[in-house]
């Protein structure tokens, strides 16, 4: 649908989008987790749609920010990693060139244009991200003295709460990151998130792997791994579990905060709120713990739920999305259409759609320490890997995600028709979304993955310092 000729006079829409990063969507207690660590969330999702199977159409946190603000797959932007290779946005069309039938803006230009005042209150565009600062009516990174790892939630909202109150009487778009779980494993918890920690251990363990499983994993040389953590005991690998949901229930506190804020102002009821991730992460799964490394389940599932005003009631969506979709989404909400050259579409038209509401099929890829991509669809899920990084993917792998969402048991051998038949909805898929381009993802494949690189150096470094033995075989690699 082609964008609008000319600004909307009457548009009315509040809208805050609080995107936690690294958020793993089992660990939040709406999608099922035992312990109590998002409360607040939890009331949001009661209150409104809960997406159960949305995902991350390119999960690093700049593929994952440039999908949704691009409403398009990395496939198409060029951005599937961090660093270097995210900070420009291929395909592009500023509104102030193409007016306001630009097919491809970015969505903070998009609802500017229209009259909505548009702020990001994030550290975000120092990955490098120059892509994203475009078109905001203000970009708020006070902490240019620290890295954006290093600026937590109770930071962004000592800045957000009074950029609500200045703002509330206006249509706005408020977009907030929470970087508190891309903490280091040896970072110490504060004060607050250790008191959560103390009440926390009373709802039982964090899920950690079994001594065999940490056993086999402790031989690993890989990013994130035991032995990159310098933990190599499953004690100590309990407490880097633990202590992520110790600082999930501090971050959690912070979102109520935003919450309650809103009702205080007196806009909750024109206010919608959006809660979601960039990618999740693994504990234990392929031997890592805490990262993400691949295309894998638990790195692609994200946490996605919106409360926004005038919804019919709440629910949940069973059916699949993307993180993506929320760009359409905003564009609903702001009356708006959606640009011609988005990918993404309304979470609510999605969730009224079928049985079950969704998209047939998700892909998802990765390109940050290793170069995969995964197609799931019907409760199947293949993974097909061009660069496998530190770890032993095979060139392809299928995984039955409706009964094993780890991805234990390899189907590929015993399913050879279905492989087939997803290998072939895989291509079905980039020949649409891709046109002449090049995928992004065999270029990374070639170039070797910037995070494989980076975690290479610093194992090498330990190895020619006595702390690690060289695994044998790996062609000298580590000598």
């Amino acid at each position: 649908m082609a964008g609008r000729s000319a600004p909307r006079s009457n548009i009315r829409m509040k809208a805050v989008v609080i995107d936690i990063g690294a958020l793993r969507a089992d660990r939040v207690g709406c999608y099922g987790y035992h312990r109590p660590t998002t409360p607040a969330i939890d009331a949001l999702a009661a209150e409104g749609l809960r997406c159960d199977a949305a995902f991350s159409s390119d999960a690093t946190t700049a593929g994952a920010r440039a999908a949704l603000f691009s409403g398009r797959f990395g496939l198409e932007t060029g951005i599937v990693t961090d660093g270097l290779a995210g900070d420009v946005i291929e395909g592009h069309t500023p509104v102030s060139v193409h007016g306001m039938h630009a097919p491809r803006p970015l969505l903070q230009e998009l609802l500017a244009a229209h009259g909505v005042r548009t702020a990001a209150i994030t550290p975000f565009g120092r990955q490098p991200a120059s892509w994203f600062y475009h078109g905001w009516c203000d970009v708020l990174d006070p902490w240019c003295a620290r890295t954006p790892a290093e600026v937590t939630a109770r930071d962004v909202n000592a800045v957000a709460l009074p950029w609500l109150e200045t703002n509330a009487g206006r249509d706005f778009l408020l977009y907030l990151t929470y970087n508190d779980l891309y903490s280091r494993a040896d970072t110490p918890l504060d004060e607050h998130a250790a008191a959560h920690g103390t009440h926390l251990a009373s709802f039982g363990e964090a899920p950690v792997p079994d001594e065999s499983s940490i056993a086999a994993h402790l031989e690993l040389h890989a990013a994130f791994a035991p032995r990159a953590h310098r933990r190599p005991t499953r004690e100590a690998l309990w407490k880097l579990s633990h202590d992520y949901d110790a600082r999930l229930r501090a971050v959690d506190d912070r979102a109520a905060e935003v919450l309650r804020h809103i009702d205080a102002l007196g806009i909750r009821e024109q206010t919608a709120v959006i809660v979601t991730s960039d990618h999740g992460v693994m504990f234990g799964e392929c031997g890592c713990y805490g990262g993400h490394i691949a295309a894998h389940y638990h790195c692609i599932r994200l946490p996605l739920v919106v409360r926004a005003p005038r919804m019919a009631k709440p629910g949940v969506m069973n059916g699949m999305c993307y993180g993506l979709d929320i760009s359409a989404t905003l564009c609903e909400l702001a009356g708006i259409e959606r640009p011609a050259g988005y990918q993404g579409r309304s979470l609510f038209q999605l969730a009224a759609e079928g049985r079950h509401g969704g998209r047939d099929c998700v892909v998802c890829g990765h390109g940050q320490y290793t170069a995969q991509r995964a197609i799931l669809s019907d409760g199947w899920k293949l993974n097909r890997t061009w660069h496998a990084g530190f770890w032993q993917f095979p060139d392809t792998s299928l995984y039955h995600t409706a009964s094993d969402t780890s991805e234990g048991d390899d189907r590929a051998a015993a399913e050879p028709d279905r492989v087939r038949e997803l290998l072939r909805k895989m291509k079905q898929w980039m020949d649409e979304c891709r046109g002449d381009q090049p995928d992004p993802l065999a270029r990374i494949a070639c170039q070797e993955p910037p995070g494989f690189l980076r975690f290479g150096q610093e194992l090498r470094a330990r190895v020619r310092r006595g702390e690690l033995r060289a695994p044998e075989g790996y062609q000298g690699r580590w000598a």
